[in-house]
């Protein structure tokens, strides 16, 4: 909630940025973050955080946004006069380091549709990218929209592998074509010996980028009515 619609006689004792670091230094003791533990930790009545955050799940977002800003900091950027592939690819790949790397599954449910200023500073530069290449914004954000699905979907299959037991494993594709016998020779054909996540998303990122790379040769509407930018 932005500081300037604060409703009328909120305390001006805290604020959102003061709220996220204190539930930050929660977490990193080790300590289950609550909205008493971040009220005892500002020294504040625990009434005066509902001024700022609705209640735990969104102040548990907001952290869970500020962790991602973190970790996905512009070291991923290349330099500016790379083309779009290259853009779109680091992009990819350091937003699918972030979450494996430093979200949990919970945290990867909350961020669903939020950002950060950090992120979307970063999102911008992309756009930016995409529309100097000559794609209008709307497929600009389009294109950019798909793949942060493709990383999405990615994430979402390595946290469930992560969390999968032996009723899972048992239910997995391997398992039940092991006990098939000969059926579905294609199926046994297709899947590699020792399935690899990373490998399947650099597939799944180069289709990806090989459909963008048609909608710019075949003038695809969307592309080319914005002049390259210089």
């Amino acid at each position: 909630m932005d500081e300037a619609k604060r409703r009328p006689g909120r305390p001006n004792l805290i604020d959102r940025g003061m709220i996220v670091d204190a539930a930050l230094a929660i977490e990193d003791a080790g300590r289950a973050l609550s909205m008493q533990a971040v009220a005892d930790r500002l020294g504040v009545p625990r009434g005066t955080l509902y001024h700022h955050v609705a209640d735990r799940e969104e102040m548990a977002a907001l952290v869970a946004v500020a962790r991602l800003e973190e970790a996905l900091d512009e070291s991923w950027m290349p330099t500016p006069d790379a083309d779009w592939q290259t853009w779109l690819t680091a992009f990819a790949h350091a937003m699918r380091a972030a979450l494996v790397d430093h979200a949990t599954p919970v945290d990867f449910v909350l961020l669903e549709g939020r950002s950060g200023r950090r992120q979307l500073a970063q999102v911008e530069t992309v756009l930016t990218v995409l529309v100097r290449a000559g794609f209008s914004p709307e497929v600009s954000l389009r294109c950019l929209t798909l793949l942060v699905e493709v990383v999405q979907a990615h994430v979402r299959a390595v946290f469930v592998a992560r969390a999968s037991g032996p009723e899972q494993q048992r239910a997995s594709l391997p398992a039940i074509l092991a006990s098939a016998g000969q059926e579905f020779p294609l199926l046994r054909a297709g899947i590699p010996d020792d399935p690899d996540p990373a490998e399947q998303f650099t597939f799944d990122l180069a289709v990806v980028l090989a459909g963008i790379a048609a909608l710019s040769e075949q003038g695809a509407p969307g592309y080319g009515a914005t002049p390259p930018l210089r």
